[in-house]
């Protein structure tokens, strides 16, 4: 196909002569931008940890020389990503918050990185920033249309108010997430699938299970 240039799964010198070959010839900085980012995005899904490598620098890339407002947000949440598969979890805390300030700066160009900058919290335990974790939940929470952000925001809350002794709270945000996880159908006619929660042998659904149970 004629887009498989920006959506490689592997990176040979081969790779990289086209790709930059081909995004030197594309027109206009935004077209750039979503360029680097899907490709960045196709890199990282790999979960090789060179390759992830790539996508960051790749990210690096678009966020310095086309830093288009429609892909800004969404690229730093993506380089935090990337940031947290290979361990580096300060660098990703920073990318997280970098994502939730363009969102302030740009409240129409919004992504998953509140919930995604809750989770990465919860997972690992960060108590000392589940203060800030709640406070994003509460500053940046928009209208959710799929089980599996009720099901991510209620489980951050159940396990932030657990850990705070709020245990009726914590129980009643679990039930919540745990209801949502059991969801069987989107409610989309055409996409009944989409929004739904696969993985329920983490550890993060382990700990919401349990105090839903508690």
């Amino acid at each position: 196909m004629a887009n498989d240039w920006f959506r490689k799964t592997t990176w040979s010198e081969a790779d990289q002569a086209d790709f930059f070959a081909r995004l030197k010839r594309s027109r206009g900085a935004g077209n750039k931008a979503q360029y680097l980012r899907i490709q960045a995005g196709h890199l990282e899904e790999t979960h090789k940890p060179e390759l992830i490598q790539v996508a960051i620098t790749l990210l690096d890339k678009m966020l310095a020389e086309f830093p288009e407002q429609g892909e800004l947000a969404s690229a730093q949440k993506q380089k935090a990503s990337c940031l947290a598969a290979l361990g580096k979890q300060d660098e990703a805390i920073a990318s997280y918050r970098d994502a939730l300030n363009t969102e302030r700066k740009f409240p129409m160009r919004r992504t998953r990185a509140w919930l995604e900058f809750g989770r990465f919290i919860c997972d690992r335990r960060l108590v000392d920033l589940y203060d800030e974790a709640w406070a994003v939940l509460d500053e940046l929470k928009y209208d959710m249309l799929f089980a599996v952000d009720i099901y991510e925001l209620s489980g951050i809350r159940a396990l932030i108010a657990a850990h705070k002794g709020n245990l009726e709270g914590a129980k009643r945000f679990a039930k919540t997430a745990i209801e949502s996880a059991a969801t069987t159908h989107s409610g989309f006619r055409y996409h009944p699938n989409v929004g739904l929660i696969r993985d329920k042998e983490t550890p993060f659904y382990k700990s919401v299970e349990a105090i839903a149970q508690n």
